[in-house]
């Protein structure tokens, strides 16, 4: 039950735009009593048939160097906004605040 609580509760927070994984962690981590782990929040937005992943950013940490964290987003708001998106492309962001699909695969 707390699975499909979550499942909902990034579904409604993907809604506007793509975000990534640790702002989803923040969130769901902020708005539950209980949270979750990343290891779990991974786990859902991979199987989740509904949310995809749409590419990556970088982040900088102090003692780990570099890494790269997904960004997610759902269909219903890829098919409204990038409607000619296809699977295994990312999304960007245009300097406008537009998104646009683009030709190179994950």
């Amino acid at each position: 039950m707390k699975t499909v609580r979550i499942r909902e509760k990034i579904k409604k927070f993907l809604g506007d735009r793509p975000r990534n994984t640790a702002e989803i962690l923040e969130h769901i981590n902020s708005t539950m009593r209980h949270g979750t782990t990343s290891q779990q929040l991974g786990n859902v937005l991979s199987k989740d048939k509904d949310i995809v992943k749409v590419g990556y950013i970088k982040r900088s940490g102090i003692l780990s160097g570099g890494y790269d964290i997904c960004e997610w987003a759902t269909k219903s708001w890829i098919s409204d906004n990038v409607p000619d998106w296809t699977s295994g492309s990312p999304i960007i962001q245009e300097d406008d605040g537009s998104f646009s699909a683009g030709t190179s695969t994950l």
